[in-house]
């Protein structure tokens, strides 16, 4: 009787920790290293305030983004994983039509050209390398073929 007790604990010791591999809270997926991602937009040589930055990799599925704020300045607050990303920059969520900045927002909304809005045809690339990533990306109105 005393084997048949000791094998069932020492099956249950054994298997405990596999059964933990599984709750690791979420994807689980290793990203490898990882760059923090930070910079300047201006159009036509002005700050954009307003919108957001987006990158993606086609060749991962890799995404990261962030919000522009005063200055054109903005800051992904997740760190990105290593590798060349398409750049496109979105403008900001148009207001309801009963909100006092409705027309400010939607004078915003025509600031960034529509080939800015996608990462296939804005043109922009950026290289994302492990540690501090700054960059500085310069739009114009005439759009990325202007």
């Amino acid at each position: 009787m005393r084997s048949v007790r000791f094998t069932a604990v020492w099956a249950a010791f054994c298997l405990l920790p596999v059964l933990f591999l599984g709750c690791g809270g979420g994807g689980g997926k290793d990203l490898g290293p990882t760059g923090e991602v930070e910079g300047t937009v201006t159009l036509d040589g002005e700050p954009l305030a307003e919108g957001s930055v987006a990158l993606y990799d086609q060749n991962s599925g890799n995404t990261g983004g962030g919000e522009l704020g005063p200055g054109g300045k903005f800051k992904f607050t997740v760190p990105v994983p290593v590798g060349t990303y398409q750049v496109s920059f979105q403008p900001p969520d148009a207001p309801p039509p009963e909100d006092a900045d409705a027309n400010e927002l939607a004078n915003a909304n025509a600031t960034i050209p529509e080939g800015y809005q996608s990462g296939e045809t804005s043109e922009i690339v950026a290289d994302v390398k492990e540690g501090p990533n700054t960059f500085t990306f310069e739009l114009m109105k005439a759009g990325p073929k202007g």
